[in-house]
Parts: structure tokens; C-alpha cells; sequence
């Protein structure tokens, strides 16, 4: 209908209309109603030829904003910068029906919403990546992946989990939010920050997930010359393509700014360091939960501790590093893949601990020369060694000597006691209890102690916070994985030795990037295959 024969329409007539529109695209009939009656809030609180004027302007948005602002502030009690991005949703629909009936140009769903507020509260939203079983089915690329890249329009768009949705009421406040994954218990790696946030109105966690779908698909988002559309229609669930499809972008983002070294957030305050802040809470971290929010007036306490993480520029890059997946090198094949990868198992310290026990055993030379050179001690080639003796990783002895080994990945020291030493604010832990049982038990008291911890480099472990600490010698993988790399001959034809050692590699890194490695390798070879399907 042309849009002069729409504009004589009286009010009932278009209703009738734009509620058949409605009908066709499968809401509910409780969302229809809300559609039915808040598209037309302009026409009703105002004029008719007001709502007209902002709904066919060229300058739609900033000219539809202004308007329902305006009549918002004079007819409504409520908070007026969330009723207008409500209302704004509405009026972008009503233009969806005027150009799906021809009364004027296809309307593109391309403008991200978030009314600019005469005061602005602050949030931060903490969005919890790379977890859950749907990422450890077949091939499927966590929809979050696109938070630490640019699109190809050279914008950063974010996803929220768990399902890309949010109440528009948030885009009242002024958002940060901090990306980070789990990185031991109750502690998480903080990834990235994202700042001049602004939410997509598709994402709106109100609307049906059929329509979130279609605006996703409007916007076009485009990454290393795919369609983020056609890449995340790859995934499977329970071993079939997904059938239900959603919104795979929540904000787009001003900047990403990634960490300068490693930083970490926990609840726990006997955990925390120079580089882990513990972060007041009054229930801890959600277990279950991928996304916390944490508004200025509501969670000051918990607001305070991680904006101050935020606002400390020493710990952050300087500008925005994020790049477009084109510009990144080519990534294809993982030259460390190993058996650990394929059972999921390549963080588990029980598994470390029962191959280097192995690797030491079956060839006793190569652990006499590893002692000698790695841990600066001379130990016999009939040594002993043994596995969780009084919960010990490693003991081994000879003659002369006892060796404790106690082998820590992702795990920190554990506490025997809620007690601290009385003489001190040391936290009594696990390294006394084993310092004191080789220093007394009969067996091995009268020998030589040396007492180690191996870690991973990217591991930051404060012996000084624990009694007995000064007991102990940290050893870090790279030293381990050099020594072994060196001296493979010693191990040639010994089954499994290669994936060992491929397995000690990422924990040899100065940083714990594994697993955003891994997710940017599926998300590269996403982007290739579809490519090659189209060529």
C-alpha cells in the first residue's frame, strides 16, 4: 500500500493491518498485544502526524528518540531512558511492517540502541567464556569467540552468555564488561574489557527467539569474509545441527582492551596476590551462572574491588589490540596435539604426576642426570620412588637422600588448618605437614630433604604466604620440558614419551592462552571450510 494511502488510515484501520503482521511472523499472543498497543505510543500521548513524522524520517533514529524523550518525560513516571529504548524497539518493528508492505524502502536492521541518559549509573557485567559441554561437542565455536575480534566492518561486537540476551533496562547505565574464563577454583582469568558498550536491540532478552534471530541476520556481521551467520550454523546439538537459532551478538563495543600480563580475580582472600584480587562478594562467584552484574549501588562493595581492576591503567594495553580474523596468522593444525587433548585431560595434575613417576622410573639414568641438572641434587640410580605417600605427588629416595615433589598446575597450595602459626600470619598448609613428616618419620630422617614444587610458568605461586614455604623450591615446566627435550634419545622407542612432553608444553608459556588458541583454531578453520565450500 503506498504510504499516502496508509497515512489517511484512521487509528483502528492501521491497527488491524500491523496486527496481521504480527500474526504472520508467529509471537505470542501476549506479545502481539504489547506490540499492538506500544508501537502507537506517539499517536496516542502525542498526534497522529508526530508519529507519522518520526516514523518515515530519513533521520529516523535521533528524530524518534528525541520525540518519544520528550513525551516520555512529560506523560510518564517510570525511568525514561529505559522506556525509551523499549519504545524505540517498537517503532523499528512498525517500520519493518511499513517496508514488508512496500509503503516505503526495506528498513536494514543495522543501528545498535542505547539511549544516552541525562545520568548514567555504572555497571559492570562480568561474562563468564569457554564453558560448558556444548563447547566440547564435534566442532562447535562458542558463540563468545567473537569478543576478542574485530569484524570486518572493524568493529567489535560482544556476546553475553549464556544465550546472547539482556534486559534493555541495562542500557540505562553506562556498562563495562569483563571478559574471563575459569582458571582454577575459584579463581578466573580476566581476558579483556569492553567499554562504550551499547546494546543491539535485537538482543533484547523479551523478544521471541525467532525475531532475535532474523535482527542478527539483518546486521549482516561479517568475519574474515564469512557470514557470522553461516559460521555459527555449523554447530550441532546432541549430534544435529542446532534447529533453534538465536542471537549470536548482545553489544557493540567502542574498544576491547586486552591485560598487559596475566591477571585474575577470586573470591577467596587467601588466594589472592600481586596479580590475583580478591574481590568482595557476598556469596562468592555463581557456580552456575555465566554472567554476574554488578551495578555500582546495589553491589558497591563488589563494584569498588573490580573497578579498581578496570581503572588501573598499569595493568591494562594501551589501546584497543583486538584484530580482524583476516589480519590474524594462519592458524590450522595444533603441532602439540596429544592424547591428553583428545580426553580433556591435559590441566589434570594427577595425570602429570603419574607420567613424570614413569618417565622418572623407566629410565633411572635419565632421572639421576634430570636431578642432577634440574634440581642440583645427586641422586643414585636405585632410588625409590613412590606415589601419594601420606598424600605426597611425588617421594623419592635413595640411600642418602629423600626428594619431595609436590606438582601443582592450576591448583594452589592447599591449607591443613583454618588456623594460622602462631607466631606469624603464615597459612599452615600441605608443605609443612609433608616438610615435617620426612623430617621425622624413621624411615627418612636422617637423610638429606629437598623439597620442590613443580608448576607451570604461568603459574604464580607465593611460597612466603605459607609455613614452611622457605622449605621448598619451585621448578618451573619450561626447565622440566627443556631437559627432556634435550636428552629424547634417552627415550627413543618408549611409547607415549612424544605426547609427554607435547602435553608439558602449554604449560611452559609465560602465559595460559591454550584455550583461546584452541578456540581461535576452530574458529579459523570454520571460516576456511566454509569459504572452500563456496570457491
Amino acid at each position: 500500500m503506498d504510504i499516502n494511502k496508509m497515512k489517511v488510515l484512521s487509528f483502528e484501520e492501521l491497527r488491524v493491518l500491523y496486527r496481521k503482521f504480527l500474526n504472520s511472523l508467529d509471537y505470542k499472543q501476549t506479545t502481539i498485544d504489547t506490540y499492538y498497543s506500544d508501537s502507537f505510543y506517539l499517536w496516542k500521548k502525542e498526534s497522529k502526524d508526530l508519529f507519522w513524522n518520526v516514523v518515515t524520517s530519513p533521520d529516523f533514529e535521533s528524530v524518534a528518540k528525541e520525540a518519544l524523550f520528550k513525551a516520555l518525560t512529560e506523560n510518564s513516571t517510570g525511568n525514561v531512558s529505559s522506556l525509551v529504548s523499549s519504545y524505540m524497539s517498537h517503532l523499528r518493528r512498525f517500520r519493518l511492517f511499513l517496508s514488508s508492505d512496500g509503503a516505503m524502502d526495506p528498513v536494514e536492521i543495522k543501528q545498535p540502541i542505547t539511549v544516552i541518559p541525562t545520568h548514567m549509573s555504572r555497571e559492570i557485567i562480568i561474562n563468564k567464556m569457554y564453558v560448558g559441554g556444548y563447547l566440547l561437542e564435534g566442532d562447535n565455536i562458542g558463540h563468545e569467540i567473537i569478543n576478542l575480534y574485530k569484524a570486518d566492518d572493524g568493529k567489535n561486537y560482544i556476546y553475553l552468555n549464556s544465550q546472547g540476551t539482556i534486559e534493555l533496562s541495562h542500557g540505562s547505565n553506562r556498562i563495562t564488561v569483563l571478559m574471563v574464563r575459569k582458571f582454577a577454583s575459584k579463581i578466573y582469568k580476566i581476558l579483556a574489557k569492553a567499554e562504550g558498550i551499547t546494546i543491539l536491540d535485537f538482543a533484547n532478552s523479551k523478544l521471541p527467539r525467532k525475531e532475535r534471530y532474523k535482527g542478527q541476520v539483518a546486521l549482516g556481521l561479517v568475519y574474515g569474509g564469512v557470514s557470522l551467520v553461516d559460521l555459527f550454523n555449523e554447530n550441532s546439538f546432541r549430534g544435529s545441527l542446532e534447529d533453534e537459532k538465536n542471537a549470536y551478538a548482545t553489544f557493540v563495543a567502542d574498544r576491547v582492551i586486552k591485560p598487559k600480563n596475566q591477571i585474575y580475580i577470586t573470591d577467596d582472600e587467601s588466594v589472592s596476590g600481586e596479580y590475583t584480587f580478591f574481590i568482595r562478594t557476598n556469596k562468592g562467584f555463581g557456580k552456575q551462572t555465566l554472567r554476574e552484574f554488578y551495578h555500582e549501588n546495589e553491589k558497591p562493595d563488589s563494584f569498588t574491588d573490580l573497578n579498581r581492576i578496570i581503572e588501573n591503567c598499569e595493568l591494562w594495553e594501551d589501546t584497543d589490540t583486538t584484530q580482524k580474523v583476516s589480519d590474524l596468522p594462519e592458524i590450522r593444525v595444533d603441532p602439540y596435539f596429544n592424547f591428553l587433548k583428545i580426553i580433556r585431560q591435559e590441566d589434570n595434575e594427577l595425570a602429570f604426576s603419574n607420567m613424570f613417576a614413569y618417565f622418572f622410573d623407566i629410565n633411572r639414568d635419565a632421572f639421576s642426570r634430570f636431578a642432577h641438572e634440574v634440581l642440583s641434587i645427586d641422586i643414585r640410580t636405585d632410588f625409590i620412588i613412590e606415589r601419594e605417600k601420606k598424600n605426597i605427588d611425588l617421594l623419592i629416595s635413595d640411600e642418602k637422600n629423600v626428594v619431595v615433589i609436590e606438582n601443582k598446575i592450576k591448583s594452589s597450595i592447599n591449607g591443613i588448618s583454618e588456623r594460622h602459626d602462631i607466631y606469624s600470619d603464615q597459612v599452615q598448609s600441605q608443605l609443612k605437614k609433608y616438610y615435617q613428616f620426612v623430617t621425622t618419620d624413621d624411615e627418612y630422617r636422617n637423610k638429606s630433604v629437598s623439597c620442590f614444587i613443580f608448576s607451570p610458568n604461568y603459574n604464580r605461586i607465593e611460597l612466603g604466604k605459607f609455613s614452611y614455604g622457605e622449605k621448598y623450591n619451585i621448578v618451573y615446566y619450561r626447565e622440566i620440558y627443556s631437559f627432556f627435550v634435550e636428552n629424547s634419545n634417552l627415550y627413543d622407542g618408549v611409547p607415549y614419551f612424544t605426547d609427554f612432553i607435547n602435553a608439558m608444553y602449554k604449560h611452559t608459556k609465560d602465559y595460559d592462552n591454550e584455550l583461546e588458541e584452541e578456540m581461535q583454531r576452530k574458529f579459523q578453520n570454520a571460516i576456511y571450510n566454509v569459504q572452500k565450500r563456496g570457491g
